[in-house]
């Protein structure tokens, strides 16, 4: 089923959405999409039958992992992209309003003061903003997400440190490092 978004220009399709909670650790359906075709073990093992163990291991241990970091990207995205609307739109206002102040001749008190108090909230939500650091969450999200879907190709393919011992636990391991790696900035 297409959604409203579907028909929209891509700068509006990608407008971030004001109210959009969506939790992070389950399935977004209209959203997330396969990086390794859902057909079930079955249907696997005879499509592929030398990746068959390989392909469950990304359906049963990876894929909800991969999942949680790329909703969380997405989920930091849109406040990044929703907090720069928010500063672009009030500062557009707090321009109109001195646009409206000169073409007047000044004098407004109205005018000055509404101006006054914008861009009073737009400073201190500068420094929300700078404080939240939601472009370095998506960043480092984005980031370990691809860097796990990655890995499971490099677990697929057998090279690197894949090739040779036991490259089911080097993966588990690896994908676990990068859930446990900090954000340097």
């Amino acid at each position: 089923m297409s959604g409203f978004r579907d028909y929209l220009p891509a700068l509006l399709a990608r407008f971030p959405r004001l109210l959009w909670r969506h939790p992070a650790d389950v399935p977004w359906p209209k959203l997330d999409w396969a990086v390794v075709k859902p057909a079930g073990a079955e249907k696997q093992a005879e499509e592929y039958p030398a990746l068959a163990g390989d392909l469950a291991v990304w359906e049963g241990e990876l894929e909800g992992r991969f999942r949680k970091l790329d909703h969380q990207a997405q989920l930091m995205q849109n406040q990044f992209w929703r907090q720069n609307i928010m500063l672009i739109g009030g500062g557009l206002v707090a321009t109109t309003l001195g646009a409206v102040q000169s073409a007047n001749g000044g004098g407004l008190a109205g005018v000055a003061i509404a101006q006054a108090v914008l861009t009073g909230l737009l400073v201190g939500l500068t420094v929300l903003i700078r404080a939240r650091h939601a472009q370095q969450g998506y960043l480092t999200c984005r980031l370990k997400a691809e860097r796990i879907k990655s890995e499971f190709f490099l677990f697929l393919a057998r090279v690197g440190d894949y090739s040779d011992g036991d490259p089911r636990a080097r993966l588990l391991q690896r994908v676990g490092d990068i859930e446990a790696a900090e954000a340097t900035s």
